[in-house]
């Protein structure tokens, strides 16, 4: 599993990410079809499906010091935001998604998340769910979401409101025609900040982490392709499901020597070769 977390506040950008499991090979070979199938059904998901919409509980109240008006317009711009990352199938199939999601998101939003992932190893997925060529989704994903708001002080001791939309997706993979069907699961964290005296200036700040995907090919090949260790794909997608039944928003810890940066794909690149 691996987490990409980005974060800005005022002039401040934040840029890590972890991940774990097997990481042998970019492209895994498709599995024979003798291999045991994973599907929602066989791990116990029956959440809402989400096809055309992504259904959101109602956001939290602004704390006191903030104008409820403001966390409102954050709540609808977070919720656009999440449908693009998350059940948008053109996204999911872009080579460029930062511009399909960029064009949900108010113009400062679009234009801060785009610098944000500029650079980053794996920017495609820095800024949402996105498949390899080959893997084929069937049907439309489970989606459970949570909110989350608090309150933060910055580096010069000013209060700020941060909310927080998590998606928790559960996708449905076949990897080549005749294969078995495989889960993979996406945590995702979307989140916006603003002083007491912000209408439109917003902070941006976001997060992820995969279940049942092949690690290298989030470095290498920058999308979502199902891992060919079953058991390590059904003990991350166990934590996932998890996650995906509460009620709180919630991401894994992951160690920090699983952080993906540079010496992280240099490690898939020797092994692919």
């Amino acid at each position: 599993m691996r987490r990409l977390v980005v974060t800005l506040l005022a002039a401040m950008v934040v840029l890590s990410g972890c991940t774990s499991g097997s990481d042998s090979s970019s492209e895994p070979t498709p599995a024979a079809s003798t291999e045991p199938a994973i599907s929602l059904a066989s791990l116990d998901i029956d959440w809402p499906r989400a096809a055309d919409t992504l259904e959101v509980a109602k956001p939290p109240a602004a704390p006191n010091g903030f104008d409820d008006a403001v966390v409102t317009q954050m709540a609808d711009i977070l919720a656009k935001w999440a449908q693009a990352t998350t059940i948008d199938q053109d996204v999911w199939r872009s080579a460029t998604p930062i511009d399909e999601v960029a064009a949900v998101l108010p113009a400062k939003v679009g234009t801060t998340l785009r610098s944000q992932v500029t650079g980053t190893v794996s920017p495609r997925l820095a800024v949402a769910n996105v498949f390899a060529e080959d893997a084929t989704v069937i049907g439309a994903p489970q989606v459970t979401t949570a909110w989350k708001i608090s309150t933060q002080t910055d580096e010069v001791g000013k209060q700020y409101v941060l909310l927080e939309l998590q998606t928790r997706a559960a996708y449905e993979v076949r990897l080549g025609d005749g294969a078995p069907t495989r889960v993979i699961g996406m945590l995702r964290v979307h989140g916006l900040s603003a002083y007491a005296d912000t209408t439109d200036d917003f902070g941006v700040t976001g997060g992820w982490q995969e279940f049942g995907a092949s690690d290298c090919a989030l470095a290498l090949d920058d999308d979502l392709i199902p891992d060919t260790d079953l058991d390590e794909t059904v003990k991350g997608l166990k934590t996932f499901v998890q996650v995906g039944n509460g009620e709180k928003l919630s991401m894994p810890t992951l160690p920090v020597e699983e952080q993906v940066d540079s010496e992280y794909l240099q490690r898939c690149r020797n092994s692919a070769t």
